[in-house]
């Protein structure tokens, strides 16, 4: 059975005996996990860092009794990175979260001709910080002790040019070719349009950028299934899932 897991922003080398618990974490270990004193939990700080350890409580505060670090081997062997046209804030919510949960170490979300929501400024700033936590929870929630990188870039050229990976893939279904592995690939990056998919001048700026594109499968998925279905292809390809 899977401990419970918390969030604590310590550094990486961290020893101490005992690492406090903030107050909003503290209420949810004890309210609503309803932890007793002296259960395993983990604690890990979203760089790879992992500890784990006993809880206890004194009144309204919670702290864990470090047993010292342990090893963190929840990471994918394949780096994939998920360029994620704008969708809903329900939508993205969903991606993102799913998205930590099947290993992917960076999405990048970009605006597209065909995005009907428009992020910038200080809505796009609210955003990003939402998603984070969102991302933090799934950490918590899935075992992985690094938190992925979730960014903005300000037009889809930036976003494909920041995509580095042995393999770029534009996900269009009127592409002739089907998605491709190549099997030394250390790394992977997907490009998946907003409803309606890209326009042909999006997908023409993803040729001159090298990107190929890529059809992967029969279907037609919507925006917030094209990248899980990739992510979940490539990591099965790389081994990530082991008894598939």
């Amino acid at each position: 059975m899977a401990l419970p897991r918390f969030f604590l922003d310590l550094p990486d080398d961290f020893d101490g005996p005992e690492a406090v618990l903030p107050p909003k974490t503290a209420h949810h270990a004890g309210r609503t996990l309803r932890l007793a004193a002296g259960e395993p939990v983990e604690v890990f700080n979203g760089h790879g860092g992992l500890w784990r350890g006993t809880i206890w409580f004194e009144a309204d505060r919670a702290f864990v009794a470090l047993g010292g670090k342990a090893p963190s081997t929840t990471e994918s062997p394949l780096a994939v990175t998920l360029v994620q046209s704008f969708v809903s804030p329900e939508k993205t919510d969903w991606i993102v979260e799913k998205a930590v949960e099947l290993g992917v170490a960076r999405v990048i979300l970009t605006p597209a001709e065909r995005s009907v929501t428009k992020l910038a400024g200080d809505r796009l700033e609210k955003r990003l910080q939402k998603l984070a936590e969102t991302a933090k929870a799934a950490c918590e929630q899935c075992g992985r002790n690094l938190i992925p990188e979730i960014k903005a870039a300000p037009s889809l050229k930036a976003a494909l040019e920041a995509a580095d990976a042995d393999v770029r893939l534009m996900l269009a279904p009127g592409a002739q070719q089907p998605a491709a592995l190549l099997k030394d690939a250390r790394s992977v990056a997907f490009a998946v349009g907003p409803e309606g998919g890209f326009s042909e001048r999006e997908l023409a700026l993803g040729d001159e950028l090298g990107w190929s594109r890529a059809l992967l499968g029969p279907r037609v998925l919507r925006t917030e299934t094209a990248g899980l279905a990739a992510a979940v292809w490539a990591q099965t390809i790389a081994g990530d899932f082991p008894g598939v």
